[in-house]
């Protein structure tokens, strides 16, 4: 892409009112970028804001045009507050020329994969998920994620998803391609089968459950019959699974040279009209659900991506980000407020549980910060479904707890010396809050 300038009409649904978009510069799993710009700079629709020195970032790019106002911490819908870039909206849609490569070999569609900034429902950047060194067999696109499906397969999106699945598998070396899709789901099936009549290299693979990003090993269990490691990917066993928010964003950014920008959000509960809005990153959670018509009454709770595993906001100013699908509003007396009681040993929660571990005893393990019982308990071969809360009669808060544990396990991994569990330092490396933003690549030994 080149920063040469153009006028552009671009059409969103929630523009018009915008004054200003924050932009944090951490939306991925990785590092976070450093700003290329200042207080005081001029920005163009596209233009890069955020980069980093190494292949474990994402780049951010301005979706809006306007002036840089602040460089500053602001709200964030996954880690409590983050650095982030706000742009005054000048109003002029003014954009750099965009540039698009139809015949990008494997080489080129990776530069551009990585310059893009494309970052996976599961938090990892495309780029870095294609570039792994391992050998890729088959690279599946996961329709039965709900909050994905509901936002991104429209059947006007079919042949960006298909020609974003086409490109991946050119990119990674693949011979073959699936779109996995739930057995039940007949209208997926039937829109998807009458686009792929010809395709030789791509296949429907049915499937009876759902899958969510963070339950992608299990799927590739499914797909393969080969287990993955608590600690591995998918590409262990030879396949890539990414979102139809990935495959559009990749068609995207290839065929037309558009860096995500502008994201599908679908808004539902609460809210006076709910759908699927089309937003750019940096809008506010409050102006997506202004331009469904407000809320209905007055809201209890705010959840972003899910309403089992989504994590609720302490405010409506936190941004759309590029992993942002639903926003979910309840009303307060939709929100569930009964306190935890003690564990009664039902085993429910075993039961549900499609990892085959013991939520309950991990739970409580963690909760009094016996994060190395939780280890022997394999607390990091959770999937984080959320069945196990759903289930629980004493509405103890099960995932809560399991995520908390894996993520002060992560922390003592890359600590050099013996710590026990009471002395681990909790946190993701970015901004040392206890949220899933962390990956264990970005620490560095001794600090």
């Amino acid at each position: 892409m080149t920063e040469e300038v153009i006028e552009e009409n671009a059409q969103e649904d929630v523009q018009e009112s915008r004054s200003q978009v924050v932009i944090p510069l951490l939306q991925h799993k990785g590092v976070i970028c450093e700003p290329l710009v200042s207080v005081g700079d001029t920005v163009k629709i596209g233009q890069k804001i955020g980069s980093f020195d190494n292949d474990l970032g994402a780049p951010v790019h301005a979706s809006v045009s306007g002036e840089v106002i602040a460089l500053e911490e602001r709200p964030h819908p996954i880690c409590s507050k983050m650095h982030s870039v706000v742009i005054e909206y000048d109003g002029t849609q003014e954009a750099i020329r965009f540039k698009g490569n139809r015949s990008a070999n494997k080489d080129e569609i990776l530069e551009t994969l990585k310059e893009s900034g494309i970052i996976d429902l599961d938090g990892n950047s495309v780029y870095f998920k294609l570039n792994t060194g391992k050998i890729i067999d088959s690279i599946l696109i996961n329709l039965t994620d709900a909050g994905d499906l509901s936002s991104n397969f429209t059947p006007e999106n079919i042949p960006q998803i298909i020609s974003g699945l086409k490109i991946l598998l050119k990119a990674s070396g693949a011979s073959r391609g699936a779109f996995v899709v739930k057995k039940d789901d007949g209208q997926t099936n039937s829109a998807l089968k009458g686009k792929l009549g010809g395709e030789d290299d791509i296949d429907l693979f049915p499937v009876k459950r759902g899958y969510s990003s963070t339950m992608l090993n299990l799927l590739a269990y499914e797909m393969t019959g080969m287990r993955v490691s608590n600690i591995g990917i998918p590409a262990d066993v030879g396949v890539l699974i990414f979102s139809a928010y990935s495959a559009l964003a990749v068609s995207e950014a290839v065929l037309e040279g558009i860096p995500p920008i502008n994201i599908n959000v679908t808004v539902s509960g609460a809210v006076k009209q709910p759908g699927v809005k089309r937003s750019v990153v940096g809008t506010s959670f409050r102006e997506v659900i202004e331009s469904c018509g407000g809320y209905v009454g007055k809201p209890g709770k705010i959840i972003v991506n899910d309403i089992i595993t989504g994590i609720a906001q302490f405010t409506d100013e936190v941004p759309v980000t590029k992993a942002t699908t639903q926003i979910i509003v309840q009303s307060e007396d939709e929100v569930l407020r009964d306190k935890p009681g003690p564990c009664l040993h039902c085993a429910r929660c075993v039961d549900v549980c499609p990892a085959n571990i013991l939520p309950g005893l991990i739970a409580s393990q963690s909760d009094i910060g016996r994060y190395d019982e939780c280890e022997k308990l394999h607390a990091n071969s959770c999937i984080e479904c959320g069945l196990c809360s759903m289930v629980c009669p004493s509405k103890r808060h099960l995932l809560q707890l399991i995520r908390y544990s894996k993520h002060a396990l992560l922390r003592s991994f890359m600590i050099r010396e013996e710590k026990e569990s009471s002395n681990l330092k909790l946190g993701c490396a970015s901004c040392q809050s206890p949220c899933h933003m962390g990956a264990p690549m970005i620490f560095v030994e001794g600090k």
